[in-house]
């Protein structure tokens, strides 16, 4: 599940100011998280109160009949569809319902026999409250559920952390350039070198020279960083943190960096334009100020 609207802004504001974004993340994953297992905890509830006990035939019935979205089902059998579509080749709805049953079943049987020999004498329940009802969970029932809320929370996880980097290449890069009065005949998104490979941004110089970007927001060592630069041939490389060894690596083969993550990283994008001789204007404001204004503007340009 990738972050919210109202999310980026935020984790943007704090990439550019070098602060640690990655809390913002981990709290927009608990508070999705949190969302699914209330819901799913409500399901479970209101079925025990009914009389139903949560076992194989009466989850499958309920969970992995169709009666759901093909991502739902997904996480309801304890996968998700990154998973099925590499097991499988693919995850359309055809394919999801079909496999959920037998993997369903499969992990059941691991499940069973993994009480029979570890938990043989383990009394354990758990218990569920939702407004005036009351239900109990066996252990089998509660390893179900345990299991089905580890399949969502890696799913939400990964979600947030893969499509944070792509959503906000844009939106960091444009808020870059407003923030040094780039005019926008000397930069876009998207352009391409001239292996008609794909790159993030590029910038014109005032004699209309292109410097293509790059821009990943890894961790630090990361050793893909500084080798997707170099394939690229792209001419400014800006990433959140890059290892000693990252930046003499981009230094020597001649490309541009910034470090978001050191202390006012951000200063360097203007050392940077400077010597490209792309037109900008340095800035000395308050920071927070003019991302107060930038970052609204930008988000409305882009439509995200």
């Amino acid at each position: 599940m990738p972050l919210s609207k109202e999310a980026l802004p935020q984790v943007l504001r704090m990439i550019i100011k070098g602060e640690h974004y990655r809390k913002a993340v981990i709290n927009e994953i608990s508070n999705d998280f949190m969302r699914f297992t209330v819901d799913f905890f409500k399901d479970i509830c209101l079925a025990k109160v009914q009389g139903m006990n949560i076992e194989e035939d009466w989850y499958k019935r309920y969970f992995l009949s169709g009666g759901f979205s093909k991502d739902e089902t997904a996480i309801y059998t304890g996968l998700n569809n990154k998973t099925i579509t590499n097991i499988y080749g693919s995850a359309a709805r055809k394919v999801v319902l079909q496999v959920a049953p037998e993997y369903y079943d499969e992990t059941m049987r691991r499940v069973s026999a993994l009480i029979s020999q570890e938990f043989a004498e383990v009394d354990l329940e758990m218990t569920l409250r939702y407004q005036d009802l009351s239900a109990h969970l066996s252990l089998h029932e509660s390893l179900i559920v345990v299991n089905t809320l580890a399949a969502k929370h890696a799913e939400i996880r990964g979600g947030a952390w893969s499509g944070l980097g792509k959503r906000l290449e844009l939106p960091l890069m444009l808020t870059l350039a407003k923030l040094y009065h780039v005019p926008s005949s000397h930069y876009a998104g998207k352009g391409l070198t001239g292996e008609s490979r794909e790159v993030d941004f590029h910038f014109l110089s005032a004699s209309g020279q292109q410097f293509f970007c790059e821009v990943k927001l890894m961790g630090k060592g990361n050793p893909e960083s500084a080798d997707s630069a170099i394939a690229r041939r792209s001419n400014i490389f800006i990433a959140q943190t890059l290892s000693d060894n990252n930046k003499h690596q981009l230094t020597n083969r001649g490309h541009h960096w910034i470090e978001l993550g050191a202390r006012d990283g951000y200063k360097r994008m203007h050392t940077v334009f400077s010597y490209l001789d792309v037109p900008c204007a340095p800035f000395h404001g308050d920071l927070d100020s003019a991302l107060d204004a930038i970052i609204p503007q930008v988000f409305e340009e882009i439509a995200l």
